[in-house]
């Protein structure tokens, strides 16, 4: 295949951006304010299997203690409860997760009042006041749940600020909260760390009750998103060909930010107005020209990524 020599110095233009990603239509990113390109197309192949978790909200499969996988493992299995102050889960959406795109259905069973405090588990940079200090395994065994929900039983690390949860029955048999009695935390182990309650504020313990519903395969959800979202990239000019090889071959075509886009990339864009943007099934769209599409080109169907400046795309080709 022939190389584009007129896209050559776009090209070089890549690297200055590959940090930036898409979200609502621009670049975000260390490099997007000083580095915004003129435009971006990116092109991958991609299998309708995992189209749905480029759009939806994905629940990743659980990896060691994965809590929100196991959660939803355990909603799959027949419902699940959970408690929390706020949902873990959306409900009334498309979510995806493994090889299945789901709906959720959430109710709230029962409210619990409850504190949250802000607390230090710092790191000790004087010596500890052993009058002033407890050994965590003589802690309340309330208090031991709040350390080990938060990966810190074993005293290592710390040097961090976080939240404790407590219902006000658990606060009652708390020697942590609300006024401490221990100003140190120390482990069999000869770890230590200092101990402060900064701030507290009232909340609810909801106790969660989660039901699901299976909407479609990942490949099924994958193949009506095809269809009903894909274009045909044909009738292609030569110059305009070479921006989907390019796109194609190296990943992405990069007009660079000090660079004017050519008349057949201009013309090439124009060719995305109208068309829908690739999202969940049960999203609107928006109008934004920037965004993510699927195309079709020479018979393969690609996943596509075009952001683009407004300032230099301000026709109105239909």
């Amino acid at each position: 295949m022939r190389r584009r020599a007129l896209l050559s110095a776009a090209a070089t233009s890549v690297p200055a951006f590959a940090a930036g990603c898409l979200s609502s239509g621009g670049l975000t990113g260390s490099n997007a304010v000083a580095e915004v390109p003129t435009a971006r197309f990116e092109l991958s192949t991609i299998p309708d299997a995992e189209l749905p978790s480029k759009v939806l909200y994905t629940v990743r499969p659980a990896e060691g203690d994965d809590e929100t996988a196991q959660l939803f493992d355990r909603i799959l299995d027949d419902g699940a409860t959970t408690e929390a102050t706020r949902p873990p889960l959306p409900d009334g959406r498309h979510i995806a997760y493994r090889d299945g795109v789901y709906e959720l259905s959430r109710a709230v069973i029962e409210e619990t009042p409850a504190t949250s405090y802000s607390v230090k588990v710092d790191v000790v940079t004087d010596s500890v006041n052993e009058a002033a200090a407890i050994r965590f395994a003589d802690l309340p065994a309330v208090d031991r749940a709040q350390f080990a929900a938060r990966g810190l039983a074993d005293g290592d690390p710390v040097g961090i600020g976080t939240t404790f949860l407590y219902t006000d029955a658990e606060r009652e048999q708390s020697v942590l909260v609300p006024e401490s009695e221990y100003s140190y935390v120390t482990w069999d182990d000869g770890a230590e760390a200092e101990w402060v309650v900064d701030d507290a504020y009232d909340t609810t313990l909801n106790t969660y009750r989660y039901t699901a519903n299976q909407v479609a395969t990942a490949a099924e959800y994958g193949r009506r998103m095809r269809e009903r979202f894909a274009f045909e990239l044909a009738g292609l000019s030569d110059a305009q060909r070479d921006i989907v090889e390019t796109a194609s071959e190296d990943g992405r075509f990069v007009v660079g930010p000090d660079e004017t886009p050519s008349d057949a990339f201009v013309a090439f864009v124009d060719r995305f107005r109208g068309h829908e943007q690739a999202r969940g099934l049960d999203e609107d769209g928006g109008e934004d020209l920037s965004g993510r599409y699927l195309v079709r080109y020479q018979g393969d169907v690609y996943w596509a990524i075009l952001v683009v400046r407004d300032d230099a795309f301000q026709t109105t080709t239909g």
